[in-house]
């Protein structure tokens, strides 16, 4: 009986060894499985590299630019992109985070535009908006080089007023920043409209002077710009302007442009990245008197790709915030399918 029982106890061990082996092989291909898909590449990763490069190759024309103006601030801008403004300036809206603007200017930027577009069904042959900022040239350069290489259609606006360290500069203003990359073909085309940006995108918060040499850029560089007085009537003419929400795919919004984002807290509640239009905290709460256009395409059915609150969109997408070295292009984990960016569903 004695040795019966020790038979028995004896294959237990053993059944139970098998099972710990067999558990720790599964776990092992659990492993290898969530390690290969974070090494497989993006099914759109040439062309996630060639928005990249194209970025790239802009900072590399901005920066020999800037140079040669003797505007270019190594410490400021440690990896030569060009897009780096100073802290204050007559044409200097608000207050701003240089680690932000250094962020943005991270050519992976233009890698995350094509994945999200393209994601998310949009691609040759589709529309959208693009509002810009002078805050933040380098999601500016990042949404062009993707459509671009898309060949998506875009409608676009830029306000020119820019924050701490944006293209805040009045010898390389966004202006002509991308004037200068159109002549040299890195860009095919030019924005179709322009606004003061600040407070009330009619320039609030910019002495006259910067104010006036605002319109006067414009003007040199043969750019039409909105001249209302008001946000309210700001806001209609952009509403004029863009049209039907419906004739377009997709908004894209750069920064925190009043026109855009309204003057009441919802605007600033809305997260960085893609928001699905439908039900949600921030439609509900959104009326009339202080709501922007973006909640205009919420409501409307159009979904919206809002840059702002980079940090977070840059730790979502798998983009190093404020790299000391950038990594080469292809390696970062945005190019994989391991890294997926959140998207704001409906509630």
């Amino acid at each position: 009986m004695r040795d019966e029982k020790k038979q028995r106890c004896g294959i237990r061990h053993i059944r139970l060894k098998w099972y710990a082996v067999a558990a720790l092989l599964l776990l092992a291909f659990f492993v290898s499985s969530i390690a290969a898909a974070d090494t497989k590449p993006h099914p759109a990763y040439d062309l996630m590299r060639e928005a990249a490069e194209r970025m790239k190759t802009a900072e590399q024309v901005l920066y020999a630019r800037k140079v040669s103006l003797g505007l270019y601030n190594a410490e400021l801008d440690p990896n030569r992109t060009g897009l780096i403004g100073e802290e204050y300036s007559r044409i200097t809206t608000t207050l701003g985070s240089v680690k932000a603007k250094r962020t943005a200017a991270v050519p992976d930027f233009a890698a995350y535009i094509v994945r999200e577009l393209l994601d998310h069904g949009i691609g040759k042959g589709d529309t959208v908006l693009i509002t810009m900022t002078g805050s933040f040239p380098g999601l500016n350069l990042a949404v062009l080089s993707a459509v671009q290489t898309l060949g998506v259609s875009s409608l676009r606006i830029c306000s020119l007023g820019a924050s701490s360290y944006g293209a805040n500069q009045e010898e390389f203003t966004w202006l002509d920043m991308e004037d200068l990359l159109v002549r040299e073909k890195i860009l095919k085309r030019r924005t179709n409209w322009v606004s003061l940006g600040g407070s009330g995108d009619v320039g609030g918060g910019l002495p006259a002077g910067g104010k006036s040499f605002l319109r006067r850029k414009a003007d040199e560089l043969k750019y039409p710009i909105l001249k209302s007085r008001s946000l309210k009537k700001q806001t209609e003419l952009r509403r004029e302007l863009f049209g039907d929400p419906k004739s377009y795919h997709l908004l894209i919004n750069i920064g925190g442009n009043q026109a855009m984002l309204g003057k009441g807290p919802e605007g600033r509640m809305l997260p960085g990245g893609w928001i699905d239009p439908g039900k949600s905290p921030w439609t509900d709460s959104a009326t009339d008197e202080l709501s922007g256009i973006v909640f205009d395409f919420l409501l409307s059915g159009v979904p919206v790709l809002n840059l702002l609150h980079i940090e977070d969109v840059a730790n979502a997408a798998g983009i190093p915030f404020d790299p000391q070295t950038p990594p080469d292009i292809g390696l970062s984990p945005v190019y994989f399918l391991g890294n997926t960016s959140p998207t704001t569903n409906d509630k």
